[in-house]
């Protein structure tokens, strides 16, 4: 994209934003990134001091911080008004799961600096918004994707192994926001793409809901009404836009719109009946290239998002409210396995030629944007989780599921009988599909050797998906659970 038509058309909105922060009856809420002249990344230490600097200084800010170890904690920013109103949208945005993608970490900093003047809070008239805006310390301060126990957080929003992913979702469960969005940055400078002479150039890729268990007017929101704000509002500004898109191109791969899986930040959320999104920026060379550009397009993108939910907030309450209800009420099969398929539509692909400098669209054929269910099961009342299996009751602890010991019910007990394995692809990915016989249990089991696990609750598809033993994204798809489906009965029960 030409510089200069990037800086003639963000020029008026950042001559409005960093006004505002110099107005004589504002806060002095100045970003350290902005302090340094957008030409190097905030450290976590100045993080820390900026928004405690900003609680002290703004009425509408508070800041709590979740230790980690005796020098890295994760910041959780939340900004309301105390005016009374019980029936805000409540919002929540996290950034930099992945510690060498800076820039969503920058647009929440400079969100905040926005957010606190006072002439620019309106916003917080409709929404409560709760801000994390540096989900991993150690990566971010050590410039590498995963945390200090080399752990990629964003695959772990099911197992919950990390400190700072019980963290995350101990926040999502005491505020249960309607709406989340996960800020990450995409890299596009592999040597595949130099092969090939072209690659992606596109400033910000927005994600909706994928995972088809989810509930469709969820889904289909985003592309009604969403997806259209936001790319109207980034591309007026001079930035490039584009649906969140995976595949390698260059190498041949399929082309698809992202995972339907429920271990990220933004499937984990909208299992739980939750408006659910992901943005991809683009990332630089390396953290601090092409730094201001980055983090103003994360601003913006952050800062559209919260104008459209503000202004849909009685919708997206409504669609909320009868997507968790629907989830414990229905009784309808869950899908267990899934798949992404061609329905027939091209994809128009922007890329950029490394040799002219200018954008080319490829016409794709190989693109796949429809998910479907490959095997399905009716939902049980519940399961009886093995008391003497520490793995599993150390996950369902930290998972802040509804479970108890000693089941007394009087529903119908089955064991699956696992009677092979079979070696599968499931989303293009090698995977174990044992094949089950499911038997009745007609003896009588000790109430006390399990904890039931029932259905009708917030995670019920959740719970579902990471308990049926042919699920392929549930806990035995995991190598550390593997041993599940690696003897004769999965002991795992179901009750019906």
């Amino acid at each position: 994209m030409n510089t200069n038509h990037f800086e003639l058309a963000i020029l008026g909105l950042l001559i409005l934003v960093l006004s505002a922060c110099q107005t004589p009856h504002s806060v002095n809420c100045t970003s350290p990134l902005e302090s340094k002249s957008f030409t190097e990344t905030t450290s976590h230490n100045e993080l820390i001091d900026f928004v405690l600097k900003c609680d002290s200084a703004s009425p509408f800010i508070q800041t709590s911080l979740y230790a980690l170890n005796d020098s890295l904690s994760i910041p959780v920013v939340e900004l309301r008004k105390n005016d009374g109103l019980n029936n805000k949208l409540n919002v929540m945005f996290m950034a930099q799961q992945h510690g060498n993608e800076p820039s969503g970490k920058e647009g929440l900093l400079l969100l905040i600096s926005y957010l606190c003047q006072d002439n620019q809070n309106q916003l917080l008239d409709s929404l409560n918004i709760i801000l994390i805006p540096q989900c991993n310390p150690f990566g971010a301060e050590h410039d590498t994707r995963r945390n200090g126990e080399n752990i990629d957080m964003n695959r772990d929003h099911l197992l919950l192994r990390t400190k700072e992913n019980q963290i995350i979702h101990a926040v999502f469960e005491k505020y249960l926001p309607e709406m989340t969005v996960d800020f990450h940055e995409y890299y596009p400078f592999g040597d595949d793409w130099i092969e090939f002479g072209y690659r992606k150039n596109i400033d910000i890729q927005l994600g909706g809901l994928t995972n088809i268990n989810i509930d469709p007017a969820l889904r289909n929101y985003f592309y009604e009404n969403t997806f259209p704000f936001v790319k109207q509002k980034i591309e007026a500004a001079g930035f490039s836009f584009f649906e969140y898109t995976l595949g390698n191109f260059a190498t041949g791969e399929r082309l698809r719109h992202s995972t339907v899986d429920v271990n990220d930040g933004r499937q984990s959320f909208g299992i739980a009946g939750t408006y659910s999104m992901i943005v991809e920026g683009i990332n630089g060379r390396d953290s601090n290239d092409e730094l201001e550009r980055r983090s103003k397009s994360q601003f913006l993108t952050a800062l559209s998002l919260l104008e459209n939910a503000a202004a849909n907030k009685t919708a997206l309450q409504h669609l909320v409210s009868l997507a968790r209800k629907g989830i414990a009420q229905s009784n309808d099969s869950i899908a267990i396995r899934m798949e992404h398929i061609d329905n027939g539509s091209q994809l128009y692909y922007p890329l950029l030629s490394l040799k002219s400098g200018k954008d080319t669209v490829f016409v794709v054929d190989d693109y796949h944007p429809k998910v479907v269910a490959t095997l399905s099961v009716l939902p049980p009342s519940g399961y009886l989780i093995p008391a003497g299996d520490s793995l599993l009751v150390a996950w369902l602890k930290r998972s802040n599921f509804s479970f108890a010991g000693g089941y007394l019910g009087d529903g119908n007990i089955f064991e699956y009988r696992i009677l092979l394995k079979t070696e599968t692809t499931a989303e293009g990915i090698p995977s174990i599909l044992p094949v089950v016989e499911k038997q009745q249990i007609t003896s009588q089991l000790n109430p006390s050797d399990y904890y039931f696990v029932p259905t009708n609750q917030l995670y019920k598809q959740k719970i579902i998906t990471a308990l049926e033993p042919q699920s392929m994204y549930g806990l035995a798809s995991y190598q550390q659970f593997s041993y599940l489906i690696n003897q004769s009965h999965f002991p795992i029960l179901r009750v019906e």
